[in-house]
């Protein structure tokens, strides 16, 4: 009896894999050049097609625009994800030549949609043979069989970021994150796409099942600090939460940061892409009766629809070339004070070589690096409300460089210094030890067999912080030594 409830419980209204697959088919025929169908991947068990579209004014070209990622169904019984995914992409392109905003972002944006990324989990839940089912159904015990107690992993625990702080390694829990980081062909799908592709900004749509609905989580906090781009993607999340009305109309939703790090699509995509990825949890519960799931998909769209405008709005962008071939180049971009060390290297992307920074309205330093060529810094970029700052920089070939003009044994980048500062030898084969002294001669810190390129966290040997003023790095070389000067301000 408990079955057959469970059975009837599903409107129509929600797709199943089939159908979510026919809609975007048919929005490809419907809108031709505005809408490419791909299959991004196939599920883990049951070799589902995991379906993605990608819309743009000539959606059959990759371009050199700003691409926005939307993801539902990470966890299957999470169904409201995919028909926002849906709901939103057709109503994009209804309003396309019809609304001039909205064309002005088709025309000038990818925005990519992957409705149903657990596509054998969401079939679990809509068959009723386990509507609170939020894994994908990987076999953990290699027995053949579908074991409801046993088996799948929750594709959202299951990327390479911190891996094993998150969910759990028990295959029987919920929780469980898989045998290794990325073990699973979704997140794989996922993880190649956008590494094949930036996103500049990401949202992955959820529902609460236990804990709080109708919130904006963004990254991070967690023990060692938050998130570099706080002061940004803090002021985007309460942006995008401002924008979607609560089901009961009370307000709005409100932006949480998330806390901790762990192997969460919205973390790997920020700490080791620089998306600025969120996560939202929609609605009051996982499954709606169906009569309310488009009222929820409007009130989603107002957050949908900021964060596609944002991406061109209040941003520094611009391409990295090579000074004497004029080519695009693939290179570090650090905005200064805006930069942790311990995450993947923020760089221009390798099909355009543009690199894409949303920021706040101010005043910034960017500076540009990449091994064979001479590092630049640019200060006084100025960004602001409702436009792109585009900053186009080109870089001198070291060897190029060192024909017209020496280089210098020992830089500080940048010098005075805002945040952490990278200490770049020319030659560091010949340097045994870096050695970093306060204005009084006192040993802070030293470095043995540094790299090309040596960041310096701002602490002594006891990993205390330093305060402001003039430091000295001393680069010992056999019997001889090279200073340099550096004035820390923050």
């Amino acid at each position: 009896m408990i079955y057959l409830l469970l059975l009837l419980s599903f409107d129509p209204r929600y797709h199943d894999h089939a159908a979510v697959f026919s809609a975007m088919d048919s929005l490809m025929r419907q809108y031709p050049g505005c809408v490419r169908l791909d299959t991004i991947g196939y599920s883990t068990r049951d070799s589902l097609a995991i379906p993605a579209i990608m819309i743009s004014d000539h959606a059959d070209l990759d371009e050199d625009e700003p691409a926005v990622l939307f993801i539902g169904g990470h966890h299957a019984e999470e169904v409201l994800g995919v028909e926002l995914c849906l709901y939103m992409a057709r109503d994009l392109l209804n309003r396309y030549r019809i609304d001039p905003e909205v064309t002005g972002w088709i025309d000038n944006r990818e925005i990519w949609i992957i409705p149903d990324l657990n596509a054998e989990g969401h079939e679990v839940v809509l068959s009723g043979m386990d509507t609170i089912w939020r894994k994908d159904k990987r076999d953990n015990n290699d027995n053949g069989v579908f074991d409801l107690d046993y088996d799948g992993v929750d594709l959202n625990r299951n990327y390479d970021f911190h891996f094993a702080e998150g969910g759990t390694s028990d295959p029987a829990s919920e929780n469980y994150r898989g045998p290794d980081p990325f073990s699973e062909n979704e997140s794989r799908a996922i993880r190649d796409l956008v590494l094949g592709r930036p996103f500049v900004a990401a949202i992955s749509y959820h529902s609460a099942r236990t804990g709080q609905g109708q919130v904006v989580y963004y990254p991070w906090h967690h023990p060692g600090g938050y998130a570099p781009d706080i002061p940004f993607i803090r002021l985007v999340a309460d942006s995008v939460a401002k924008s979607i009305l609560r089901d009961d109309g009370s307000g709005h939703y409100f932006a949480l940061i998330g806390e901790g790090l762990d192997g969460q699509a919205r973390n790997w995509l920020y700490g080791v892409c620089g998306t600025f990825a969120f996560e939202i949890e929609v609605s009051t519960a996982c499954i709606q009766p169906g009569w309310m799931v488009d009222s929820i998909c409007i009130r989603n769209l107002g957050g949908m629809y900021y964060l596609i405008s944002r991406v061109g709005s209040c941003v520094i962008t611009g391409h990295i070339t090579d000074a004497r071939t004029r080519q695009l180049i693939v290179a570090e971009v650090i905005l200064q004070g805006y930069c942790d060390p311990t995450l993947t290297p923020r760089r221009s992307e390798a099909r355009y070589g543009r690199y894409t920074r949303i920021v706040n309205p101010g005043s910034y330093t960017v500076t540009v690096q990449r091994s064979g060529y001479v590092t630049r810094t640019v200060t006084g970029i100025t960004a602001d409300h409702g436009s792109e700052t585009v900053v186009d920089i080109a870089l001198e070939p070291i060897e190029y460089a060192t024909s017209i003009a020496p280089v210098e044994p020992i830089q500080a980048i940048p010098n005075p210094a805002g945040s952490y500062p990278v200490i770049r030898l020319a030659r560091p084969d010949e340097i045994q030890t870096l050695e970093i002294y306060d204005h009084a001669g006192r040993l802070l810190y030293t470095i043995e067999r540094p790299d090309r390129d040596t960041a310096w966290l701002l602490k002594d040997q006891n990993q205390r912080d330093v305060t402001n003023g003039v430091y000295f790095i001393v680069a010992r070389s056999g019997d001889s030594l090279i200073t340099k000067k550096i004035v820390l301000l923050r």
